[in-house]
């Protein structure tokens, strides 16, 4: 105790000597100056300027971790272990539940060569832990920060034991151990914990693919350690997912499905396994692979509860697929509807469901029979026992498919029943913005403002975009004259694109940009035409129009959109992932508003680390 005392005193004297240069700040810019400083020189790396003025600060302040911190490094830096040792000591007195404090100490004791009173003291703080998380988190961290992790794991068992949980921490455990190449107890720490805690699957995906790290090794030992779980416990559907996941995760597709169906098989599953595999597909937007599980579900026998599912999935696979095709084969929306037919002829119950909705549409838009959609659909809406919410959507699609035909009264009709049906609902805003958009098309622009101006607020983020950028369309050009003439043109294009008149919109376009090559609306006309030019497939336009934006608008409301837009090019359609990751970024350094940001960020970073 005498020799610490010595220590603290030398450690204020050392502390007092700042204060010679501490008297200048006291009569000048004061505390908030000299932290301006130390932490200058910090950042300098020049320890010896920093060390009495931040000396002088953790005196005015001992309570203040920052002042602490700074202290400790410039002390170290300067290879002052014995003052940096009684520096923690004492702090250890002012911060007792902070147990990152004593590895400060333990480490500057290892630096200074007495190895062995720093380990005694690494583990002195692990006996102080109280079964507080928060405090067991701190002092792990500060064990990982200075490189010490078999500390960092004995942390984390010192845990487990002191509250009597052998799941606490399991993940960062799996990590660890793997790291010490124990995988199989990884892969069983992160097993067990799961059992208990089923509603952490995520997590636990994420700490299994942090342990395989693309090994096929230790894909393989979870594999087998997975299905050693199913064999043991097969109506646990924690172990089908888990299993279904890791097949997903590896490269070939076929491979995986037949592995699955197998399991599923050898399981007497039903066919739940290769249902969640087929969802995992699904949701990567892997749709040749997820329709290749699907339709071996549909070959199952018709009692199969999971079978009117899977066709109902392969009906919307088939319709995304006709939606990226341009121009629509008639043979495949032939076989579409077919399909249509057979499943309602299956489950006859489910054709006032959901499924009807799919059914017209690939009427309406594909097989160019708008008025056939709007009669199935009145003989849907007829039918008594329908729920309401499927009674307004199949209505708003019949508004939709009357645009088509032209009959933009019939449909304004359409939508106001269901905006008077659905006051208070998403489907009544959503009727709301369509009949706006009507009024649009029509060129009543003042009239479709006061309608955009209640919307712009919705809580739909969706309708409120897209009422918001006709809004700023419809402000930013109305003229003083009130001459609506451009604008009408533009709106008439818009309703040609809708009505998927491609080429007439396309060039009343052409037309409307060199005859008012100076209007508000050239940008606009630029990300239309390269919205024409994706959906009829020809990306090499849509890319030219998109850089034209880029070029002469780039300090315009549409730039970001348009950087948006060539970025999905370059990685869905061209597969050129770092033309694609130079627009993601683009977009974000540019343009740190948008409403892209997030989501050109994310893509960005997983173009730059890919995973299986």
């Amino acid at each position: 105790m005498k020799a610490f005392h010595k220590i603290i005193t030398g450690l204020l004297l050392v502390i007092g000597t700042c204060c010679v240069s501490g008297n200048s700040y006291a009569q000048g810019g004061g505390i908030m100056e000299m932290e301006k400083d130390a932490f200058s020189f910090l950042s300098q790396k020049d320890y010896k300027s920093a060390m009495p003025l931040l000396g002088q600060l953790f005196q005015m302040a001992p309570y203040d971790k920052k002042y602490y911190d700074s202290y400790y490094k410039a002390l170290i830096e300067l290879k002052s272990y014995d003052t940096a040792i009684a520096l923690s000591q004492y702090m250890t007195r002012i911060r007792k539940e902070d147990l990152s404090i004593w590895v400060d100490k333990g480490q500057a004791q290892v630096l200074k060569g007495d190895k062995k009173q720093g380990e005694k003291t690494f583990q002195e703080a692990i006996s102080l832990m109280v079964g507080n998380e928060f405090q067991a988190t701190g002092l792990a961290a500060a064990f990982r920060y200075f490189g010490y992790t078999d500390y960092e794991l004995k942390t984390y068992e010192a845990f487990q034991q002191k509250i009597n949980n052998p799941y606490a921490f399991a993940y960062e455990l799996a990590i660890l151990y793997d790291a010490k190449g124990e995988t199989d107890k990884a892969l069983d720490m992160l097993l067990l914990s799961l059992a208990v805690r089923p509603y952490g699957m995520e997590n636990a995906k994420q700490a299994m693919e942090s342990v395989i790290n693309n090994n096929p090794k230790k894909q393989k030992k979870a594999e087998n350690a997975v299905s050693r779980k199913l064999k043991e416990e097969p109506g646990n559907y924690l172990w089908r997912e888990l299993f279904t996941w890791l097949q997903s995760g590896k490269g070939d597709k076929s491979e995986q499905l037949k592995d699955i169906i197998k399991l599923d098989q050898e399981q007497a599953q039903d066919g739940k396994m290769v249902y969640n595999w087929a969802v995992e597909q699904y949701q990567k937007e892997e749709w040749e692979h997820a329709l290749q599980g699907l339709d071996y579900l549909k070959k199952l026998p018709r009692q199969n509860p999971l079978r009117p599912s899977a066709m109902q999935a392969i009906l919307d696979l088939r319709q995304r697929k006709l939606e990226q095709t341009f121009p629509v084969q008639q043979d495949n929306v032939t076989k579409i509807l077919a399909e249509y037919k057979e499943f309602f002829t299956e489950y006859p119950d489910l054709k006032n469901g959901k499924a009807i909705l799919g059914y017209a549409k690939t009427l309406a838009l594909y097989a160019d029979q708008p008025q056939a959609a709007i009669d199935t659909l009145q003989v849907c809406i007829n039918t008594a026992y329908i729920p309401a919410e499927l009674r307004g959507e199949a209505q708003l699609d019949m508004g939709d498919y009357q645009v088509l035909l032209g009959n933009i009264w019939q449909a304004a009709l359409l939508y106001s029943q269901v905006d008077k049906a659905f006051k208070e609902d998403m489907l009544g805003e959503e009727a709301r913005f369509r009949n706006a958009k009507l009024s649009y098309y029509r060129g009543d622009f003042e009239y479709a403002q006061g309608q955009l101006s209640v919307l712009k607020a919705s809580t739909t983020e969706l309708i409120a975009n897209d009422a918001l950028y006709l809004s700023v369309l419809i402000t930013e050009n109305t003229p003083e004259d009130k001459n609506f003439e451009a604008l009408s043109r533009f709106a008439k294009a818009d309703l040609l694109q809708f009505q998927h008149k491609y080429a007439e919109a396309d060039q009343l376009l052409d037309s409307l940009s060199k005859a008012y090559p100076d209007n508000d609306l050239q940008d606009d006309i630029h990300l239309q035409r390269a919205n024409i030019a994706m959906k009829m497939q020809d990306y090499d336009k849509a890319v030219i129009q998109l850089k034209v934006i880029q070029d002469k608008y780039g300090d315009d409301v549409l730039a970001d959109d348009a950087c948006m837009r060539l970025a999905e090019i370059y990685e869905k359609r061209y597969k050129d992932k770092e033309k694609a990751k130079a627009e993601y970024e683009n977009l974000v350094l540019k343009y740190p508003g948008s409403s892209f940001v997030q989501q050109a960020r994310a893509r960005f970073e997983a173009l730059s680390n890919p995973k299986t």
